[in-house]
């Protein structure tokens, strides 16, 4: 049989990624036995990781009937020192027969640094779209608790949310919440585990090309009227990497953070300033803040010159070309 044309790519499977997230105590093993529950009736089958503190364990037994695999994570956090389980995991689950993969991270993680990780192996992870439910405790959010920064983090970067402990909720309350929601992430849909069931059993066993098209879904994110008004759509948080020339100033690197889209919810930026040879410096931004003080990192030659992206939707080529309009034309995506 004659190969193919260099300029066709193969066909590979990607297979759906569903990452729940959540503070302490917020239902996110009760919202995924749900999924489970939800999924079997579409003859779908799912792999799932669980991180969760002491309780990994104990919880995973509670999945085994409606999971097709679990495998607990017991390490305190699965963003630091449990990262690297996670990703060996996640990779072996590429080649699984399953449908999709579910995740759980404990009630203290942040997302952010696991999103960065999968854009960086994309490659051998196969899994789009990948969406980020964030479980939300109705009864927490928004109130001046210690945590109350994590909890917003938590939702900053999800695709999707779901509420808990809403039921006694009056009208006025549940107009509030969907406003501090809406404040956080305004293109978040809430939806419910039969919802993102129903969207999960169309997109399984999709066929895309090994590299996904830069072409972006819109749509409209709307936000419920009232009580049982849910919404989906198929919105995901993906991830963009760019690599960099080695040696940039940081007014240029200040000025292409500050030019990208909106969409972009957090970068990072690893490169070498012209009066500090020796070292790189990080340079991040936060939503639309700029992170005024890059943080000094040793050249390594494990880890390019590059800029990773995490945000709805991205359009590579999009920000391949603002790279390229005020970084240089040696910019490209890996």
């Amino acid at each position: 049989m004659n190969s193919l044309p260099q300029n066709i790519r193969p066909l590979q499977t990607r297979k759906p990624l569903v990452v729940i997230t959540g503070f302490l105590g917020a239902g996110k093993t009760t919202f995924l036995r749900g999924l489970l529950e939800a999924t079997a009736p579409y003859q779908i089958k799912a792999d799932v990781i669980l991180n969760d503190y002491e309780n990994a364990y104990l919880d995973s037994e509670t999945l085994r009937a409606t999971a097709a695999s679990v495998e607990p994570i017991a390490a305190s956090c699965a963003c630091c020192e449990g990262m690297d389980f996670l990703i060996d995991l996640s990779v072996s689950a590429a080649s699984s027969r399953n449908e999709l993969l579910f995740i759980e991270l404990n009630g203290t993680a942040d997302p952010i640094p696991l999103l960065e990780s999968f854009t960086l192996l994309e490659s051998k992870l196969l899994r789009a779209p990948r969406w980020h439910v964030c479980i939300l405790d109705a009864r927490h959010l928004g109130k001046n608790t210690s945590h109350r920064r994590l909890r917003e983090l938590q939702l900053e970067t999800a695709s999707h949310f779901a509420l808990s402990h809403s039921e006694t909720l009056t009208s006025l309350e549940r107009s509030t919440l969907y406003e501090r929601i809406r404040a956080i992430n305004p293109l978040a849909s809430e939806t419910t585990p039969e919802l993102l069931a129903a969207a999960l059993a169309s997109l399984s066993n999709r066929m895309t090309w090994s590299k996904p098209a830069s072409s972006r879904q819109h749509g409209e994110f709307l936000f419920p009227k009232e009580k049982n008004h849910h919404t989906h759509l198929a919105h995901s948080f993906t991830g963009c990497q760019i690599l960099l020339p080695d040696v940039l100033s940081r007014s240029v690197m200040w000025e292409w953070l500050a030019a990208l889209p909106e969409c972009v919810i957090r970068a990072k930026a690893l490169v070498s300033t012209p009066d500090e040879p020796g070292i790189r410096r990080l340079f991040e931004r936060v939503g639309n803040e700029l992170m005024a003080d890059p943080l000094e990192v040793p050249i390594s030659p494990r880890v390019p010159s590059s800029a990773i992206l995490i945000g709805p939707d991205l359009d590579p080529e999009e920000i391949l070309a603002s790279a390229h309009r005020i970084l240089g034309e040696t910019c490209t995506c890996p």
